[in-house]
């Protein structure tokens, strides 16, 4: 039986090759030449958030891998349904063929898995009767008294529910409310329907993780992914037998992985979303670049160390500071709050990460940036 310690080695892999290939799989300097749809199935997924400093996390991770990006760009992927929202490891876009593998995780919470409350049946009937008589419905259609993010009504809990389910899926959003629908009405005609197999599944987490992030581990790609450890597992050990998967020095790798050909990162600032894939797993991102980061909104004012919602600074292979901004749209400007750096930078870093942060203002319509 292979265990996540099958998959370590005394001989590490240099860690300027492991960065070079996670990077160049990450898009983050070498715009994607495909379009929009294409760029989220190489991702494998593209994670939703709701807090809106800046802005939310799906567009800031598109506008540093997609030349040209613009917001409406992925709610027109959404209405081509060529994309689709639901759960990874969190809310996100999916490419519309990785629904069977979504239906997944549907059964599951249909089959029991409590997701995070439990289920009214005779509310969710209520809703779901509404939709299919009505068409798409989103929770402010129902809800009698009005509540926070956290004051969910009941027949908001029922549509999440049915969402998660897979009863219901989400056709747009009305600003950042899920507007649902039933998935027969959305779903494209060739597009199959029926669950995944354990094995595909399995072997399908594995092949979408090391694709757009290079090289990993059993632990890493099972990450929050609730009962899908053992799957992954079994397929690593079915891919590496079957030699679809390498081992190098410790890591896992698809199969005819050239790390001699890549070329290194330009020195180039890139700013970073905290829910950017390459940040996801602090774990993960201490070890290949050994950068110590958590995003802080949610901790006490006193426990912070770079502020509300510092943005990584890349510049190359390496993070080199954390930088707190915000969008204030009164007044047009994208305020500079509190400025981390690892060291002391140079000419270079420092012009580098004004035609960033300019750039990073301009994308967001804002005229007025501050520079260092």
């Amino acid at each position: 039986m292979l265990s996540c310690q099958s998959f370590t080695s005394l001989n590490r892999m240099p860690m300027d090759k492991a960065r070079a290939l996670v990077l160049a799989r990450q898009h983050l300097f070498a715009h994607w030449q495909g379009d929009l749809a294409s760029l989220v199935s190489h991702l494998g997924a593209l994670q939703l958030d709701a807090i809106q400093v800046i802005s939310r996390a799906h567009h800031h991770q598109l506008y540093n891998r997609f030349k040209g990006y613009s917001e409406p760009a992925l709610a027109q992927a959404e209405a081509k349904r060529e994309i689709f929202e639901y759960w990874s490891h969190a809310a996100a876009y999916l490419p519309m063929a990785s629904y069977p593998y979504a239906r997944v995780r549907m059964d599951r919470i249909r089959e029991g898995q409590r997701h995070w409350f439990e289920k009214n049946a005779k509310l969710c009937r209520f809703v779901l009767d509404r939709i299919r008589a009505e068409g798409p419905l989103k929770a402010s259609d129902f809800v009698r008294a009005k509540g926070g993010w956290w004051q969910w009504s009941d027949e908001k809990k029922a549509l999440e529910q049915l969402f998660h389910e897979g009863e219901l899926m989400v056709s747009h959003r009305d600003g950042f409310q899920k507007v649902f629908d039933l998935p027969e009405r959305l779903l494209p005609s060739h597009i199959p329907t029926q669950r995944a197999s354990d094995q595909a599944y399995g072997r399908h987490l594995v092949r979408s993780f090391l694709g757009c992030q290079g090289l990993g581990r059993v632990e890493e790609i099972a990450y929050l992914r609730r009962g899908d450890g053992p799957l992954v597992k079994a397929a690593v050990a079915a891919m590496l037998s079957s030699g679809e998967l390498e081992l190098r020095q410790g890591e896992l790798l698809l199969a005819g992985t050239d790390l001699d050909q890549l070329a290194p990162a330009p020195r180039k600032v890139r700013l970073l979303s905290p829910f950017d894939p390459v940040l996801l797993q602090r774990k993960r991102l201490n070890r290949l670049f050994d950068f110590d980061y958590q995003l802080e909104c949610y901790l006490p004012a006193a426990k912070r160390r770079f502020g509300y919602f510092g943005l990584p600074i890349l510049y190359g292979d390496r993070f080199v500071g954390v930088v707190d901004l915000k969008a204030n749209r009164p007044k047009g400007r994208l305020e500079l709050k509190a400025l981390h750096w690892q060291a002391q930078p140079g000419p270079a870093l420092k012009a580098s990460f004004n035609k960033a942060l300019a750039d990073f203002a301009r994308f967001h319509g804002l005229k007025e940036h501050t520079g260092v």
